[in-house]
């Protein structure tokens, strides 16, 4: 009786203790640990690019560490701009798609 009693209690100990870690594991990959909030970091891509953050994704790469990567559209182009989760600071910005000109000269559809 005392056998089973202590290998349930170690079963439940390491339930328990992997339940924690999936937990831990879930809120660091959503970066909610890091210095830098989701907010934080869309608001420093948008103010080096102009428009506005379309989408905010939190990153954790074991070498380069945490980083958020912004989808920002600003002037009818697609700028991926990659900000540090330490210390926001925008790392790099890449820019996709061309402007398109439209019949009147103007490069960018204004709503």
């Amino acid at each position: 009786m005392i056998t089973t009693r202590k290998i349930l209690n170690g079963l439940a100990f390491f339930t328990v203790l992997s339940v924690i870690a999936g937990a831990f594991i879930a809120a660091f990959s959503f970066g909610l640990l890091s210095p830098i909030t989701g907010k934080e970091a869309a608001a420093n891509a948008v103010a080096r690019t102009g428009g506005y953050a379309k989408e905010v994704e939190f990153e954790y790469d074991y070498h380069t560490g945490g980083h958020y990567e912004v989808e920002v559209l600003a002037n009818g182009l697609k700028h991926d701009v990659i900000v540090d989760a330490d210390n926001g600071n925008v790392l790099a910005i890449h820019t996709k798609g061309h402007k398109h000109r439209y019949h009147d000269g103007s490069e960018s559809f204004k709503m």
